[in-house]
């Protein structure tokens, strides 16, 4: 750990993601694809479950484990997801949050400010994004549990939270696509627990 308090090392990530920004702007919600349109619904609306539902209680958790865990108990939250789920985010909480830091998934996995908290000292990690392709064990279980015409496909949708170093909880969601209108096949088709 370094001695950055959590307002430095928020500081530092903040500027890491007006760089991000800079070089890869938001595009207009407008100009979303319909499959676009539909992923930053979604995202979305998982966000705002988050704020309002599931975050309140990850961080009265962690709170509470606080000195017993070695972590700040008013940490900075990190928003990760794909470019729909970002713009979802934008409209959201704005273009800059006091609480809330946004940024695409592989921004995050390089960002310099990062490597000076693995352990979650400053931050909880939250992301909602869906995946280029399905991993393998959720497509087989999708074309086991729920059959789709050739002239769909499928969505992964996977959410999470990490507070702490082993201590967090994901899921991944299926959805079909049909090229108009998604539809949730299975809610949490998986899920752990760390």
């Amino acid at each position: 750990m370094t001695d950055h308090t959590v307002a430095e090392w928020a500081e530092d990530l903040r500027r890491f993601a007006a760089a991000c920004r800079t070089a890869r702007p938001l595009p207009d919600r407008g100009a979303f694809t319909a499959a676009q349109e539909w992923q930053c619904r979604i995202v979305g609306g998982a966000l705002l479950a988050w704020l309002h539902e599931h975050g309140p209680g990850f961080l009265r958790e962690r709170a509470t484990m606080a000195a017993l865990l070695g972590v700040d108990p008013d940490p900075v939250i990190v928003f990760t997801s794909d470019v729909p789920g970002l713009v979802a985010a934008r409209e959201i909480l704005g273009d800059d949050h006091e609480l809330v830091i946004c940024l695409l998934e592989e921004e995050f996995a390089d960002a310099p400010a990062r490597a000076a908290d693995p352990g979650y000292v400053r931050h909880v990690h939250v992301w909602s994004r869906f995946l280029p392709e399905l991993e393998r064990e959720v497509a087989a279980a999708a074309r086991a549990q729920h059959p789709i015409s050739a002239s769909s496909s499928y969505w992964q949708h996977a959410e999470g939270t990490m507070w702490a170093p082993n201590a967090g909880r994901g899921v991944d969601h299926l959805w079909r696509w049909d090229g108009r209108e998604a539809d949730l096949l299975e809610e949490a088709l998986t899920h752990w627990v760390a």
